[in-house]
């Protein structure tokens, strides 16, 4: 009853996620399914070796704390899903990402330092350090381009940047991205190269029941962790972990969903409010600037009128002067006869330009 009651409580809908954290450390992080953790480094590891090299086989791994406290105050810690040391020496960090991380790179770059730098105790010789080597499945595009959706895999070290030679070989990425995987395979019909992409297949849940069924005959591997997920989905404290996980990762999308929703919405009415702003700068401008041309085509009607008038007094007062002058010439009358004439000072009169 108990089973019954943990699993109707907490049974979700959808696809079992192979890539969940919980369930991941359940099939890779367990000494007692050890055997499976090695043989998906050794594919890792033989997926893609540069020329000039050759791909070091791993034959047996302990599993370490994957929590590790920091050793300077204040600084971050790190928490892995996989951690493990092979029999040379090597750490091997696989670190499974669901959801979008934009500084994915960064972090893994973190974890991979303090990998490397926690190996040493007060007192130890640098020679004594043994590689990292981080593998990082991402169920999101972060580093690749859709349209080259064959480079769903790539290698990342620290290398001579003129002539490409690999000396520093403390630390390297592996670095997975799910969505061009599945991009790359529909488009390749599902033509598989190698072990390690029959695994992503697995893990990734790439190719229907059918296909994945084809995949455990030829692959031990994939038939392993078909029979571990079917055990796994039975336990009702492992599913429930399994439920809550993802729950919170759901729950964790949806409000990032809604945030990022609310400040599109927020940017949007900022945006408006800017923008009637700017209208409204803009149209006062504009209306100033019609005002100042009505205010300049009425001053120019006034002043053609002002002038036409003006002009026609100067007429006026002109030929009134010409006519004044010529009586002064050629009438014989004086000036106190012409004034008294038109009602004028005898002073205008006087004041007349011959």
């Amino acid at each position: 009853m108990t089973f019954l009651k943990i699993n109707q409580e907490f049974r979700l809908s959808g696809p079992f996620n192979r890539l969940n954290d919980v369930y991941f450390k359940y099939v890779l992080a367990s000494p007692e399914r050890k055997h499976l953790t090695i043989a998906f480094l050794n594919a890792v590891l033989s997926h893609y070796v540069p020329e000039g090299e050759e791909a070091v086989e791993i034959e047996d791994v302990e599993f370490l704390d994957r929590e590790t406290v920091a050793r300077i105050e204040d600084t971050k810690g790190t928490r892995f899903d996989v951690f493990a040391r092979s029999k040379d020496g090597r750490l091997f960090h696989i670190e499974v990402q669901n959801m979008k991380e934009d500084y994915f790179m960064q972090r893994s770059f973190y974890y991979a330092a303090n990998d490397y730098m926690t190996q040493l105790e007060r007192g130890g010789k640098y020679e004594e350090l043994r590689p990292v080597i981080f593998i990082g499945l991402m169920n999101f595009m972060l580093i690749g381009n859709p349209a080259r959706s064959e480079e769903w895999y790539t290698l990342h070290r620290f290398m001579n940047a003129k002539t490409h030679e690999y000396s520093m070989r403390e630390v390297e990425f592996h670095m997975v991205e799910m969505p061009l995987l599945r991009r790359y395979l529909r488009r390749s019909k599902m033509k598989l190269k190698d072990k390690f992409e029959e695994l992503l297949c697995y893990f990734g849940r790439i190719g229907g029941k059918k296909f994945m069924a084809e995949l455990a005959e030829r692959n031990p591997v994939v038939s392993e962790l078909l029979e571990a997920e079917k055990k796994f989905r039975m336990d009702p404290i492992e599913y429930r972990n399994y439920a809550i996980s993802e729950r919170a990762r759901k729950d964790l999308e949806d409000q990032i969903i809604r945030d990022n929703k609310r400040h599109e919405e927020i940017g949007e009415k900022r945006g408006e409010k800017r923008g009637e702003k700017r209208g409204f700068i803009k149209g006062r401008e504009e209306g100033r600037e019609e005002g100042r041309e009505e205010g300049r085509e009425e001053g120019r009607k006034e002043g053609r009128e002002e002038g036409r008038k003006e002009g026609r007094e100067e007429g006026r007062e002109e030929n009134r002067e010409e006519m004044l002058r010529i009586l002064r010439s050629k009438s014989g009358m004086t000036d106190e006869q012409i004034a008294e004439m038109f009602s004028m000072p005898i002073e205008l009169i006087i004041g007349l330009k011959s």
